[in-house]
């Protein structure tokens, strides 16, 4: 059985009471006071009714007369009645308020750590996106709905207990048919809540693509290149329409749940018709006195409003409990998935490797095409190895596979023990060709390569430094605390290329055994181009270092060259050994010569 399935055949005590220990485990402070304060409303609704009760009897005897004496207990028991009420739903309002934010922040917190923590492989599956969406989305809103339920619930459950005292001592058979009212909700409430999980679910993927235009049309990195093609108004009619998409199914739902919901009410009108028209006539019939006649009719329209409000509390705890299942699912397959994945990085067996490929191959998920076939590589310290090859031949793919970020399909990959953290993953410094322009301050930026070392400012300035980035971070409106991005007060954007040169910085700051530079100065002038590459061997002096590039006067001074294809390495040597060679890095270091009409690239 599905986890939704079984979900919605647990009883609904079970479901109540998984969402109450819910609670409790987030916010126990406030869970308390709620009980509490529930307690105080029931005591407070019980002085109204029997105060009530007593006025209405006193008002009506015969023998009273015109003193006022005997009418101001039941006076006082109705004040004091209604202040405990008022002041106990006061502060419940606001307890529910803060305790639906402390369970979205727990719901949410799981979330987020699931998905960060998920292979790469894993994060990238359609399947698991929508599920991540899903489950991110709702967790946001159903803490709210769930807290205003369970609470609402316990009020009800403490009035309708009240009430049906105060409603047994008028006449016994009261109580159950009023409790019959809310027979009718509580059948429709299960349809109810499997119905909406199940329309939630199917749009998932319409929802995800909307959001995603949405962010198009609204982020500021977005907008230069949707003007400048002009494709906004294309871009907005596909968004709408998606939004149109998504409240079709939505409406779809929304009818199939009025009905069942009108079908219900009338069930529950005719149940609390009857019980108040039997009610009258035991009242003319001089069965019952005139005072009980009154106050039973408000007995059992209190207790059929609260049947009603805790089969709709009901209602929203079975579909809330659907939900927090698909989240508990979402937690324990980020959990399984995390636990297949390798847990060390083996020392290297390759004398002096820093990382090591044996017979490597790998195939994108989804794709029925490998990436990588058969590769075998050795990265050692102190040595510059270049990957040049066309788009698509798997140079970007190694570095992935060096960073661990994937595992290959067949073969191993070693790391020495120099490279191996205690945590068993790899100490890599890397540069990816779309590093990310974190927006946040230039010392969060360079710190961020050590998050262990966030604090050591000598330590950033100096990988500035270093990465010839201090110069122009220095001068700042406010140094190094100084936000990168103007959509904070008072930050402020860099060029693309001193961006890259903030992305160095991160990779020195990582001080790591081995350094990847994925097409590094793709964003460099050509003097600062020149500048980085001349000063890659002296930074990067005693590391292993990968560097991939398209452009051949970044890598004519690499220890070792190596020629890709297809996934392939088909060649592999120093520039020299590869031009005598006359094979396909000579051609492709030739064909790139005469573009720039020189014998050099």
């Amino acid at each position: 059985m599905s986890g939704t399935e079984e979900t919605s055949h647990r009883s609904v005590l079970g479901n109540t009471l998984d969402a109450a220990r819910l609670i409790r485990r987030t916010a126990p402070r406030e869970y308390v006071v709620l009980l509490v304060c529930t307690v105080v409303s029931g005591i407070g609704f019980v002085l109204l009714l029997v105060a009530g009760r007593d006025l209405i009897h006193d008002l009506t005897a015969g023998d009273r007369g015109r003193e006022i004496g005997p009418l101001v207990p039941g006076l006082v028991g109705i004040a004091v009645g209604t202040v405990l009420t008022t002041l106990a739903a006061a502060v419940q309002s606001e307890v529910r308020w803060l305790m639906a934010h402390l369970v979205e922040r727990q719901s949410v917190a799981a979330v987020v750590k699931a998905a960060s923590t998920v292979p790469l492989a894993e994060l990238e599956s359609p399947d698991f996106q929508d599920h991540l969406k899903r489950t991110l989305r709702q967790a946001a809103q159903r803490p709210w709905e769930l807290t205003q339920a369970v609470s609402q619930m316990a009020g009800a459950v403490t009035g309708g207990a009240v009430v049906a005292v105060v409603l047994a001592t008028v006449e016994p058979w009261l109580v159950p048919a009023a409790l019959l009212v809310g027979l009718p909700v509580l059948l429709a409430a299960g349809r109810n809540s499997s119905a909406m999980f199940a329309a939630v679910t199917a749009i998932t993927p319409v929802n995800r693509e909307r959001e995603y235009l949405q962010d198009l049309l609204t982020g500021r990195d977005q907008a230069k290149e949707i003007r400048a093609f002009e494709s906004g108004e294309h871009l907005r009619a596909r968004f709408e329409q998606r939004y149109d998409d998504e409240i079709e199914g939505l409406r779809v739902v929304s009818r199939l749940r009025s009905r069942r919901l009108f079908i219900a009410g009338i069930g529950t009108t005719i149940i609390t018709i009857a019980t108040l028209a039997l009610l009258v006539w035991l009242g003319v019939d001089g069965q019952i006195s005139l005072a009980d006649a009154a106050i039973g009719a408000v007995a059992v329209q209190q207790l059929t409003t609260r049947v009603r409000g805790i089969g709709g509390s009901i209602s929203a705890v079975q579909e809330s409990s659907l939900f927090l299942n698909d989240h508990a699912a979402f937690v324990a397959r980020a959990a399984r998935v995390r636990a297949t994945e390798t847990a060390d990085a083996g020392p290297g067996s390759d004398e002096g490797a820093a990382v090591a490929l044996h017979d490597v191959s790998f195939s994108y998920p989804g794709s029925a095409v490998p990436a990588l076939r058969g590769v075998s590589l050795t990265l050692e310290a102190g040595r510059v190895t270049a990957l040049v090859g066309a788009n698509g031949s798997g140079k970007t793919t190694i570095a992935k596979l060096v960073c661990r970020l994937y595992e290959p399909d067949a073969g191993t990959i070693t790391w020495g023990e120099a490279v191996t953290s205690s945590h068993g993953r790899p100490r890599v410094g890397v540069i990816f060709q779309d590093f990310l322009r974190y927006q946040l301050s230039a010392h969060d930026n360079v710190a961020l390569g050590d998050v262990s070392r966030n604090d050591d400012r000598a330590g950033v300035v100096a990988s500035a430094r270093a990465a010839r980035a201090d110069h122009f971070l220095s001068r700042l409106a406010r140094g190094f605390d100084t936000w990168l991005s103007p959509s904070f007060e008072g930050g402020t954007d860099l060029s693309v290329g001193q961006w890259q040169r903030v992305a160095m910085a991160r990779a020195l700051f990582r001080d790591a055994p081995v350094i990847v530079l994925d097409e590094p100065t793709a964003a460099l002038d050509p003097v600062a181009e020149r500048e980085m590459i001349d000063s890659t061997r002296e930074v990067f002096a005693d590391r292993a270092v990968l560097v991939i590039s398209h452009r051949f006067a970044n890598v004519v001074d690499a220890d070792n060259i190596v020629v890709l294809a297809e996934g392939e390495i088909v060649e592999r040597g120093t520039h020299d050994q590869l031009m005598a060679r006359g094979g396909t890095y000579a051609d492709l270091y030739t064909m790139q010569a005469a573009t720039f009409g020189s014998g050099k690239p």
